[in-house]
């Protein structure tokens, strides 16, 4: 998405979201930092989170996120959002799709 991201994680001990979240945008504001600035723009302050509790909550925001551009009119189909799990369904297991150590 132009302005904004999604992302669906589950998180382990020692990890916090607001440690996670702390450490990546540090991480990624590191590298895009002079990209933004030669647009005028910055990341965002904060985020939104969403404390997913069961599998039909998982598969409802999963597939929320991968329709996401195609319902913006960025693509015809999710599958062509090159930045989208719908392209690369070999990434995500059930029911939670990557663990960060």
């Amino acid at each position: 998405m132009p302005d904004h991201w999604h992302s669906l994680v589950a998180l382990r001990e020692p990890w916090t979201l607001p440690k996670f979240m702390h450490d990546f945008m540090s991480y990624v504001g590191r590298k895009t930092g002079r990209l933004l600035r030669s647009y005028d723009t910055a990341w965002p302050d904060g985020y939104y989170d969403t404390h997913v509790k069961t599998t039909r909550q998982f598969e409802y925001v999963a597939y929320y996120i991968e329709q996401n551009p195609a319902v913006k009119g960025l693509v015809e189909s999710p599958e062509q959002w090159a930045a989208s799990s719908a392209s690369c369904k070999d990434l995500v297991s059930d029911p939670w799709p990557l663990f960060y150590d």
